[in-house]
């Protein structure tokens, strides 16, 4: 069978499931099953897929300066994310002394002022700011709304071929040092470690600079819309990850609108899957609201919608090894997810009422 732009190829028989070690990448094994095996009518316990809106979140530094991002999912393996919507500029400078932070920006643009000079970051932009380094965050058009993912481990850019995915000269951009930090007068600089915030107050801005005399400036940005989708035409196929941490615990994937079949079923055995919906026109399943996140914890059934949207759509994935758990500040926006479109899952109906006897 031809594409006819829905999305149904030729591709794997209905019923196909597909059971995967290390993401996409390890051993494998496809069966058929006589009936979908996603489909569930009831749920206790943590490990359960939900799916939430990033802006239905309690964020405090919405309307607080000097609140910080609301974590609200953390992962075994000392991963956090978090979100902002910070509408004000930072009234101190930042300095992470155990994670490498990646912020995405859902809404609104704001420059990073860092040690390096300040970069401009917009709707779609992935802003990678590695451990150690110091900045501040000015919003330039509000509202603003941002998903932060801190890892103990170092983020690279890790595309499967150095062309193609990734545009490197074109497309990852990096701060400008001509314009650095003017602050005047003493300043807090917030340092976070393992067990908590220290605050240390200094005579002068540290973000001011001179020049880069030499090597790599550390921070990036790379816009989730210049990064090519990867696909095996005429069937399909995974997707392929742009990004890692250095054990891999972390991969990330654009999973935005491509050609090919609707995927099989899938067990991931080893990782949990956080798909981030950013935009539209077109939807991903029953994700059609712009900064939606659809949970789905390792080795929970789950069925990827079609991907071949004419209309297009953009998102990605963060696949985690660790296993991930919602925050009090997570669950009070979260719902049940259904695992065939991603929608939230339906709740179980009332019995009826007994009769009442005379």
């Amino acid at each position: 069978m031809t594409g006819n732009g829905s999305g149904e190829r030729s591709g794997p028989p209905p019923g196909a499931h597909l059971w995967s070690r290390d993401g996409f990448n390890g051993d494998m094994c496809v069966t058929v099953r006589p009936y979908p095996i996603v489909d569930y009518t009831g749920v206790q316990g943590r490990h359960a897929p939900h799916r939430l809106g990033i802006d239905d979140l309690d964020l405090l530094d919405r309307t607080d300066p000097a609140a910080l991002p609301t974590v609200f999912a953390t992962s075994r393996k000392d991963v956090t994310l978090a979100a902002s919507a910070r509408s004000t500029p930072t009234p101190f400078v930042w300095r992470n002394a155990e994670n490498d932070e990646l912020h995405f920006v859902q809404d609104g643009e704001l420059d990073y002022v860092t040690d390096f000079g300040t970069l401009r970051a917009e709707p779609g932009d992935f802003v990678c700011l590695p451990r150690a380094v110091t900045y501040r965050v000015v919003p330039v058009r509000t509202p603003t709304l941002r998903v932060i993912v801190e890892t103990p481990e170092q983020l690279r850019l890790n595309p499967p071929a150095p062309f193609g995915m990734i545009n490197f000269a074109r497309d990852v951009k990096r701060p400008d040092p001509g314009r650095s930090s003017d602050q005047p007068g003493p300043t807090d600089l917030l340092v976070k470690a393992f067990d908590g915030i220290t605050r240390f107050s200094l005579p002068y801005d540290p973000l001011a600079l001179v020049a880069v005399v030499g090597g790599q400036i550390p921070v990036w940005t790379l816009n989730l819309a210049a990064i090519q989708p990867l696909s095996y035409l005429p069937h399909g196929g995974p997707p392929g990850s742009f990004a890692e941490s250095s054990s891999r615990d972390l991969l990330l994937y654009t999973l935005s609108a491509r050609p090919g079949a609707r995927p099989p079923m899938h067990h991931n055995a080893d990782y949990d899957e956080l798909i981030f919906y950013f935009r539209g026109p077109g939807a991903y399943g029953a994700l059609d609201r712009p900064g939606q996140l659809a949970w789905t914890p390792k080795s929970v059934s789950h069925w990827g919608p079609v991907e071949d949207v004419p209309e297009g759509y953009l998102a990605w994935l963060v696949e985690s090894a660790g296993t991930f758990r919602l925050t009090p500040a997570g669950h009070a926006a979260a719902h049940l997810m259904e695992t065939g479109r991603f929608d939230r899952q339906p709740e179980p109906a009332e019995a009826d009422p007994a009769p009442v006897s005379a």
